[in-house]
């Protein structure tokens, strides 16, 4: 009896032993399937950062200069691409209508000076010398008026772009013409390129960054060693209907005069984005069937969890997102091969 009772215990403290050794191997191997993984703990930052746009150098002032009366251009007095001053005269042209109005002019003005003579001496009443006086005034203001379009003068200080007539022919503003003649918009075409203008097109999106009297970086492509600076003094007070952007343009010092109207290049313009959500590229996934970008993250209980992210900038190596994540959470960086939600995992510190 002794023996048997001895037995049992041996037996079952065997099976005890048995049982707590196998629970240990599970829990072991439990613990070396878990997949570690490194996260990035999300936070609001504030980022420098410089928005880049395409444009094109404009003329500051340009004007297609011509005349309202017809007549026939005499002289021109300048070449395309000569520089010219501000009241120099670029075109003199006569015209039948200017020859009348001084003939009309010079006959008045030998009346009037006749009447008056007689008014100083009480021969004509005081209603003749008022009338002759009227007539004589209108007349030389008419001949002053066609005297001053049969000469061009330059408006601005610039440089002649193109000459859109020649010395001989006849010119016609009028869209009323006779057979045989030749309408004419303008005799040349004048533009001030010192300064210039820089126009570029910025998205609504980045339009809150864009300030009046703002400095701005500029590249030309025709000369791409060369950072020029400049100052914003115009933004369009709305948006382009079909690309919906704004205009801006920015005024650029052009004493050299090798930038030219037509030239194309980059202005960079330096923003700090403030509290914004900025995670590494590394740790962004893209859906192969779609253009949706997300994450995983690792929630309070250590298991995986699928977010929806969406990126407004590349900035190297990280992303500037818009929604998605919020403060604290943790986002896996490190390999997401063989990752699943709901998993666990042990995040290493």
């Amino acid at each position: 009896m002794k023996k048997t009772i001895v037995f049992i215990t041996i037996f079952s403290s065997f099976l005890l032993t048995s049982c707590s050794n196998k629970d240990k191997a599970i829990n072991t191997s439990e613990n070396d399937t878990i997949s570690k993984v490194e996260v990035f703990i999300v936070s609001k930052q504030t980022i420098p950062n410089t928005l880049v746009f395409l444009g094109k150098f404009i003329p500051f002032k340009e004007a297609t200069l011509g005349t309202t009366i017809p007549g026939k251009i005499e002289k021109i007095f300048v070449d395309e691409g000569s520089a010219v001053r501000q009241g120099q005269t670029l075109v003199q042209m006569s015209s039948e209508m200017l020859l009348q109005s001084q003939a009309e002019y010079e006959a008045l003005k030998k009346d009037y000076q006749r009447v008056k003579n007689l008014a100083e001496k009480q021969s004509v009443s005081q209603q003749d010398l008022d009338h002759i006086t009227a007539q004589y005034e209108a007349a030389e203001a008419r001949y002053n008026l066609l005297k001053s379009n049969t000469e061009i003068k330059a408006p601005f200080d610039g440089v002649v772009d193109k000459l859109l007539a020649h010395e001989g022919e006849n010119y016609f503003f009028s869209a009323s013409i006779d057979i045989g003649q030749t309408l004419s918009t303008g005799i040349l075409h004048l533009v001030k390129i010192n300064p210039l203008y820089f126009e570029f097109e910025v998205g609504e999106k980045d339009l809150p960054h864009i300030k009046n009297n703002s400095k701005i970086k500029l590249i030309a492509n025709s000369y791409n060693t060369d950072t020029l600076t400049g100052v914003i003094d115009f933004i369009s007070p709305t948006l382009n209907s079909t690309k919906a952007t704004a205009t801006i343009r920015a005024k650029i010092n052009n004493t050299s005069m090798k930038y030219k109207p037509g030239m194309t290049g980059k202005v960079f313009i330096d923003i700090i984005n403030n509290d914004v959500i900025s995670i590494p590229l590394q740790a962004i996934i893209k859906e192969p069937e779609s253009n949706l970008y997300f994450v995983y993250i690792v929630n309070n209980q250590n298991k995986i969890e699928k977010k929806e992210v969406y990126i407004i900038q590349y900035l190297g190596e990280n992303v500037i997102l818009e929604g998605g994540l919020n403060e604290g959470e943790k986002v896996i960086i490190s390999s997401k091969k063989n990752l699943e939600v709901g998993t666990t995992v042990q995040v290493i510190q």
